[in-house]
């Protein structure tokens, strides 16, 4: 039996002290993040992750606050090798195996379609960048859905393959289904800029346990064919007051 042990949107950035950061460990085999550990600084994000997690291994994705005042792909390009460095397998469009569980995952982003009919044009409003010829622009509604559609058809493709021989996780940071916002926030635009709509993937029960992050809220449910959707975020200045510093989830 795996002992998963869960976190995401640390923000640590937002702490005064981040480096006092330092829950008693529980009892586990893996360490599962899913994003938004550290601001712009992803190389200080796994450096935490890796302290936290001592020598066991640790899974994570990058949130889109990994991304802020960067470049989308140049900043992923040094996150694989700052995250080489630190021996975190971090996830995007790719897989790794740990603890007898298959682990795959991505940052997923967002098509906002659950916001409703928007310009493709307008901006996100986060200070992202996305590469063009000759220079960059800030990321726009119609980046993040280009940058959706690839994560999704590369996830859709893992758990296409998983053979069912180990439990499956999925590790995104943006959330996987419209129930996972919430009630008072669904249908504008941050129902949009926080979940997309995989029933395919979260309802086919392929995933033993689906984890993301964003959403700043805490939630545990099941969806139809038995996929588990968690997500245990600290939020900016640990404003969540759900927030479990030692959640474990125990797979067979």
């Amino acid at each position: 039996m795996a002992k998963l042990w869960i976190l995401s949107d640390l923000h640590l950035e937002t702490l005064p002290y981040p480096d006092n950061f330092r829950p008693d460990p529980p009892p586990f085999d893996v360490l599962v993040a899913a994003g938004d550990i550290w601001e712009g600084d992803p190389g200080r994000g796994f450096a935490v992750l890796r302290r936290l997690a001592g020598t066991k291994p640790v899974v994570c994705v990058m949130g889109n606050h990994e991304h802020w005042n960067g470049v989308v792909h140049e900043d992923l390009a040094l996150a694989r090798v700052l995250a080489a460095r630190e021996g975190v397998s971090l996830l995007d469009g790719t897989g790794a195996v740990h603890a007898g569980c298959r682990f795959v995952g991505t940052t997923l982003w967002s098509d906002y379609r659950l916001a409703g009919a928007l310009d493709p044009a307008a901006q996100t409003g986060e200070p992202i960048d996305v590469a063009h010829p000759g220079g960059s622009h800030l990321l726009t509604i119609g980046d993040a859905a280009a940058l959706h559609r690839r994560a999704r058809a590369a996830l859709a493709g893992l758990i296409a393959r998983a053979d069912g021989t180990l439990p499956l996780v999925v590790v995104t940071h943006h959330a996987p289904h419209p129930d996972c916002i919430a009630p008072a926030q669904r249908g504008g635009w941050n129902a949009g800029n926080s979940a997309s709509d995989l029933s395919a993937l979260t309802d086919a029960g392929r995933a033993a346990l689906w984890v993301h992050g964003h959403v700043h809220r805490s939630l545990d449910l099941t969806r139809p064919g038995g996929t588990r959707i968690l997500c245990n975020p600290a939020g900016p200045g640990f404003a969540n007051p759900a927030f479990d510093d030692a959640l474990v989830v125990a797979l067979d």
